[in-house]
């Protein structure tokens, strides 16, 4: 594993509706931020969605990446949880 990478994880929860998962990756990549890992459950009407992704080349401060996913999150009406890695892993004892 490339030592450099500076890992973000990205939480979505919501209503199932199309466009979700392009909204969410258009901003992913604007940001100059690489998918390493991406997992998303449709439970009936429900949306989750689990991504893990490589920071370390953002074009943007993690500040401003978390305030450009929350613009995301109330214009696709989703809930968005964007967490360093680190801060993960102590929240949930990863």
């Amino acid at each position: 594993m490339n030592e450099s990478r500076e890992r973000v994880v990205i939480t979505v929860l919501g209503a199932n509706k199309p466009g979700i998962l392009a909204g969410i990756t258009r901003i992913v990549a604007d940001a100059n931020v690489n998918v390493d890992d991406v997992s998303q459950k449709v439970m009936q009407d429900l949306f989750a969605l689990m991504m893990v992704t490589d920071f370390s080349k953002a074009n943007c401060t993690l500040e401003e990446f978390q305030a450009l996913m929350q613009k995301g999150a109330d214009d696709l009406k989703v809930r968005i949880f964007v967490q360093h890695e680190d801060v993960f892993k102590f929240m949930h004892r990863v």
